[in-house]
């Protein structure tokens, strides 16, 4: 073999060496947007429904309602200036129906809580249950009321349903898919992540009078199309590998024969 032809099975083999690298960075540039992980169908609700009440009160409680739990040091994340005594004076207000706060920090974590949140509620307590919060005099006086859960359903249903005549066509079209693919035969619709609407999933939506729960049937783990590629450069690499290894026999045994005229 002459030495051009040896010259470029070095230079195409040493190209696909790092084919790892530059094809996973292509996937990643010119593949679409990546799907979200969660996969999403729509449940039909009905409101008059006990059972149905007390669904969308358990997927939905978190857009009324605190629990007492993440008023602390340890879930909160810097969220709230004084957490443990914040929590203390809710804890109170829970059990006593009122308790005072003194302190500065306590009182502006008072505020902000009510101006948040409808209800709170202790999710790891003995017992589940909800009190609609108020918060006066400044902050110094906290008042937690014990309601229903279909007191807060109501509040869910007035606050935190969408209508989809209301939404952009872009947005009705992320419901119509997750709608269409929730049929008995259907698995579910995963959206892409920059879709209209992903943003504001799970999602209570009523369209034609009825109302549907928009949320999370299952979750897929993906890599994307960047390991995709990653992948299959390695097989690359491994062309590059071996023509490498044909041209270096190439050259050995080109160099063999002339030392053996010699």
């Amino acid at each position: 073999m002459d030495s051009r032809k040896l010259t470029l099975l070095v230079a195409v083999g040493l190209v696909c060496l790092p084919a790892p690298l530059y094809l996973s960075w292509a996937g990643q540039a010119t593949a679409p947007p990546p799907k979200t992980s969660q996969i999403y169908v729509a449940e039909p609700l009905d409101p008059t429904n006990e059972s149905d009440r007390d669904a969308i009160v358990e997927q939905y409680r978190t857009t009324v309602a605190l629990s007492v739990h993440q008023v602390s040091e340890r879930y909160s994340a810097g969220e709230y200036r004084t957490p443990n005594a914040t929590r203390a004076a809710l804890t109170a207000a829970m059990e006593t129906g009122q308790s005072r706060a003194t302190d500065a920090g306590t009182k502006a974590d008072l505020r902000a809580i009510a101006r948040n949140e409808t209800f709170v509620y202790d999710a790891y307590g003995d017992h589940e249950r909800y009190y609609r919060l108020r918060v006066v005099e400044n902050g110094s006086v906290v008042r937690a009321e014990n309601v229903s859960r279909d007191r807060v359903a109501a509040a869910i249903l007035d606050e935190h349903v969408y209508r989809y005549d209301r939404l952009s066509p872009g947005a009705q079209r992320t419901v119509d898919r997750i709608l269409d693919n929730s049929s008995a035969d259907g698995d579910g619709y995963r959206p892409r992540v920059n879709d209209p609407f992903v943003d504001r999933l799970p999602a209570l939506v009523e369209k034609d009078e009825r109302l549907y729960s928009l949320t999370v049937y299952g979750h897929v783990d993906d890599f994307g199309p960047g390991f995709t590629w990653f992948v299959r450069g390695l097989l690359v690499t491994g062309v590059g590998v071996l023509l490498l290894l044909v041209a270096g026999g190439r050259y050995a045994y080109g160099w063999w024969r002339g030392q053996s005229v010699e």
